[in-house]
């Protein structure tokens, strides 16, 4: 009799979870004024805010199984805490990678002579090494929250780097940035942005200004929390060229990379989408293992299933790469030619690429094997000779 009370009360419970997660849903919704695709957005919210409903199956089912011993609640128990787990608890299970990448350079190399641009950085590092925090897609917007991108910056204010670089797709259905770009203005490092096709088009409230609020385009809002625009001309980071391709623009890349070849210097590239520079073989056929380009996008696939996720990334994205390092091509020619064939007889890639997994999500609000990472990448230049 006991145990059949219990039961109705959590299944009455667990009807007003769903009632309420569906309300909340929509609710937002309607909050995100968006002109198109509101049914899609309440579908991504509900399964979002699902995460409730799953903590009281969780419960319900473990009260079955003191009544009723069947395979069907274990189940049940397994189906909730891997639900629990990928969206609730490994989006916040922010991970710091550290990973070194040499790049080369000609004998005649000369580094600058600034060796950080982090003005609070006490320690010497050598002008042959640039340490930088590399992070993409934090996607500000229905799957985020204040609290994370606070603990976000406190975790990039502690690490010893010369910059923090951070590779676009900064929204995601959002619409104020305020109160998430906030803590960004604590942050004690030099911070840089380059934008993706979707940054360039995305107008928001800048709560920051009087009322009304003014619609602003978030490449000036940004500058606003103290986080700058790459150039395109490029900045010297400890002594290491590193240019920004905002909105997949590739148009002067060939001459850039020429001319620091000429002068024997190593180049870093960020991009937010590795492919749309590689779309057309020309824009970085001149790219040599002195060419470093770091780049986001894929999310590392979010659910990160061995052989299974890079397939599906790349028939989604068009990327080859999921996430991590993709070191130079073999080529038949001499390691020295920058335009070498690999062993299929097609144009060598002889740069190295590094895709970073990102912060947020899109689509379904799900990570699993693959949480947000922010990778501190050493970048070390070692002469032709070395």
């Amino acid at each position: 009799m006991g145990g059949s009370m219990i039961g109705s009360w959590l299944g009455h419970l667990g009807a007003l979870i769903a009632v309420l997660v569906i309300l909340w849903s929509c609710l937002k919704t309607v909050q995100l004024k968006a002109r198109t695709d509101n049914l899609q957005i309440l579908l991504q919210l509900v399964s979002f805010y699902a995460r409730y409903w799953f903590v009281w199956l969780l419960l319900w089912a473990n009260v079955q199984l003191l009544y009723d011993n069947q395979i069907i609640y274990w189940l049940l128990i397994a189906l909730s805490l891997l639900y629990i787990y990928m969206s609730w608890v490994e989006p916040n299970r922010l991970r710091v990678s550290r990973f070194s990448i040499n790049l080369t350079a000609s004998a005649t190399y000369q580094p600058a002579t600034d060796i950080s641009l982090a003005a609070s950085s006490s320690k010497y590092i050598t002008p042959q090494a640039a340490k930088i925090a590399v992070l993409s897609d934090i996607h500000i917007g229905i799957f985020s929250n204040p609290r994370q991108l606070a603990r976000l910056v406190k975790c990039l204010n502690r690490l010893d780097v010369d910059a923090v670089l951070i590779l676009g797709d900064w929204l995601y259905q959002a619409t104020t940035l305020d109160a998430h770009l906030s803590p960004f203005k604590t942050l004690n490092k030099p911070c840089y942005t380059v934008l993706s096709d979707a940054d360039t088009q995305q107008v928001v409230n800048d709560a920051q200004n009087s009322e009304p609020a003014s619609n602003m385009q978030l490449m000036n809002i940004l500058p606003t929390f103290g986080i700058q625009l790459l150039p395109e001309q490029g900045l010297r980071i400890a002594g290491i060229n590193i240019i920004g391709i905002h909105n997949g623009s590739t148009m002067d890349l060939p001459r850039v990379i020429e001319q620091q070849r000429s002068a024997g210097q190593p180049l870093v590239i960020a991009t937010h989408d590795i492919k749309q520079l590689e779309a057309n073989p020309r824009t970085l056929s001149d790219a040599n293992n002195d060419t470093l380009v770091i780049a986001g996008q894929t999310h590392g696939g979010q659910v990160n299933i061995p052989i299974l996720t890079p397939l599906m990334v790349r028939a989604l994205t068009g990327n080859k790469l999921a996430a991590g390092l993709r070191r130079p091509d073999t080529a038949k020619q001499s390691d020295n030619h920058p335009k070498a064939f690999n062993e299929d007889d097609k144009p060598s890639k002889r740069y190295q690429v590094w895709v970073n997994t990102g912060i947020g999500m899109t689509g379904l609000p799900f990570r699993f094997n693959c949480p947000p990472t922010i990778d501190v990448l050493t970048i070390q230049v070692q002469t032709a000779d070395a």
